[in-house]
């Protein structure tokens, strides 16, 4: 530990005379009404702001929440409620906090002495729990009451764990790149209800998490005054480091909704980068920008066809044998590999393919999907309830979704989020080429993962030869199947300390993937005993 503080004070005597110098020299852009005042910040030797979404936020299956939900609590239909871990303190922003500053962990979970806008149980989302049925339950129902506190900027402070402390990490879940340049007030109650009354209820956090400005605004710059942005509270702070990674909501918004959200140009997204990049660097800060990963490539995404995934049939036979031999093992009290290997098991994990493809094939009729369509997560794991239950098969389509917004994706909307992907990446690295600040190359490291995932095999995490799959269950997703574990933020943890020691030339130490893997509940061996994808690598 005193090597790493001394590593510490070095860094911020280093990072000290570059704040002081005026960072990148541009003039900060002010906006009409700019009044951001941090009030009390906690103590550290180096300054780290996050501008994002709900990844810099440090979000985890459907919601986000600074201390652990106890388990044990049982829910009709879906069995025994297991812990909910905390979700902030293991976001790439802490374990960078953590490694700039020299301090363990402990030192975010203090409300005291955290610079994380810690929300007190049971969070904000949708939070999903691991259960002894196997599939995921949520423990909150997003918008529920509709959350009045969340639209006053002292109600929203209820939330948070330490009220009286300005956090240093501004990230507001469901923004958009142009919304932390603009946005500086909720719109209404967990945005517009009557976009959201088309999602299905099955797992409401994911997609309604996606669209929660409104709800996660004031909880996360309540402190900072009123009508203020998330970039004039992130500028206020003048940090010594300021990362920013925004742009997937971008591209989720026009997905999940199906293409009833118009997305954003590249052209503005670029311009909307560098603002962010000029302003903060005028404040002082050294910025580093990450670029976009393939976002169709997350596990709550399920192609109809490919030929480097497994694909929506697939996923659903894999996650079928999975639940089938899951309650076999819990029911008998013998290991998942065994109970393999009994005739009565492996006759009905038979049956279960031939049920796999006949519902396969008739939502994909019903929805008109073509070869670059998709299913959603909430949809597979209805339609496994649906078949172990021996129900009809689930209605995608309908009077009141006619489009299907929140269960699929249709093909042309899944080409055009696969080309403005890459156009808002070439956007990002000229904006980080224009202002000189560093790239965080995200979409090369997922890239490689998708790489190996089309030859059927995990992919490297550490250097102890711990693997992980970008599978549902495979180790990089919690449970909502979009936003990382402890492990993925880790990567992306050291991918920022990469990018920020190698272009200013700082000696933040890297963070140890190692132990974060061996201890974390969203690894293949921990997930929950639905693990679709060893089945998945064994066939595919």
């Amino acid at each position: 530990m005193k090597a790493r503080i001394g590593t510490a004070a070095a860094l911020a005597a280093t990072l000290g005379l570059a704040a002081c110098s005026g960072g990148g020299g541009s003039q900060p852009f002010t906006s009409p009404g700019f009044n951001a005042n941090p009030g009390t910040t906690v103590p550290a030797s180096v300054k780290v702001v996050g501008v994002g979404d709900s990844l810099t936020a440090g979000v985890q299956s459907g919601g986000i929440l600074g201390a652990d939900i106890p388990g044990g609590a049982t829910a009709p239909g879906v069995g025994t409620i297991g812990r909910v871990q905390e979700t902030q303190e293991h976001g790439f922003f802490a374990l960078l906090w953590e490694q700039a500053n020299g301090v363990p962990q402990s030192t975010l979970e203090n409300p005291a002495t955290s610079p994380l806008p810690l929300i007190i149980p049971p969070g904000i989302g949708g939070i999903l729990a691991k259960t002894s049925s196997g599939f995921p339950a949520g423990l909150t129902q997003q918008c529920a009451g509709e959350r009045a506190a969340a639209l006053s900027p002292t109600g929203a402070l209820t939330d948070r764990m330490n009220p009286n402390t300005t956090p240093y990490d501004v990230a507001v879940s469901g923004s958009t790149t142009h919304e932390v340049v603009a946005m500086f007030q909720p719109l209404s109650s967990c945005q517009s209800q009557a976009a959201l009354a088309a999602f299905p209820a099955a797992l409401v956090g994911l997609n309604t998490l996606v669209f929660s400005e409104s709800e996660s605004f004031y909880p996360a710059l309540a402190n900072f005054g009123s009508r203020v942005t998330q970039l004039q509270a992130a500028v206020s702070l003048h940090g010594q480091l300021a990362t920013v990674y925004i742009g997937s909501n971008d591209l989720l918004h026009f997905g999940f909704s199906n293409g009833g959200s118009p997305p954003a140009d590249p052209v503005s997204i670029g311009n909307d980068i560098a603002t962010i990049i000029t302003q903060l660097q005028a404040s002082g800060a050294k910025v580093a920008v990450s670029n976009l990963v393939d976002v169709l490539g997350a596990a709550t995404f399920y192609p109809v066809a490919s030929t480097t995934e497994p694909t929506y049939e697939q996923n659903l036979d894999a996650f079928l044998q999975a639940a089938i031999i899951g309650a076999a093992a819990q029911q008998l009290h013998l290991p998942p590999a065994t109970v393999a290997q009994i005739p009565a098991v492996q006759q009905q994990v038979a049956l279960s393919f031939q049920a796999a493809h006949q519902y396969a094939q008739a939502e994909i009729a019903q929805t008109g999907l073509g070869p670059n369509g998709y299913f959603l997560l909430p949809v597979l794991l209805q339609t496994v309830a649906a078949i172990l239950q021996k129900q009809p098969v689930p209605q995608l389509i309908t009077a009141q979704n006619p489009t299907g917004a929140g269960e699929v994706i249709s093909d042309a909307v899944a080409l055009q989020i696969k080309a403005l992907n890459v156009a808002y990446n070439q956007a990002i690295a000229g904006a980080a080429s224009s202002t000189g600040a560093a790239l965080v190359d995200s979409a090369a490291t997922f890239q490689a993962a998708e790489a190996l995932r089309a030859q059927g095999k995990p992919f490297p995490v550490d250097g102890a030869g711990d693997t992980a799959s970008l599978q549902y269950g495979g180790g990089f997703f919690s449970l909502d199947g979009l936003h990382p574990s402890n492990t993925g933020y880790a990567i992306i943890a050291n991918q920022f300390i990469q990018a920020f020691d190698t272009k200013y030339g700082l000696t933040i130490p890297p963070v140890n993937v190692a132990a974060i893997y061996a201890a974390d509940p969203y690894s293949a061996a921990n997930f929950s005993t639905i693990n679709p994808s060893a089945y998945l690598r064994a066939t595919h």
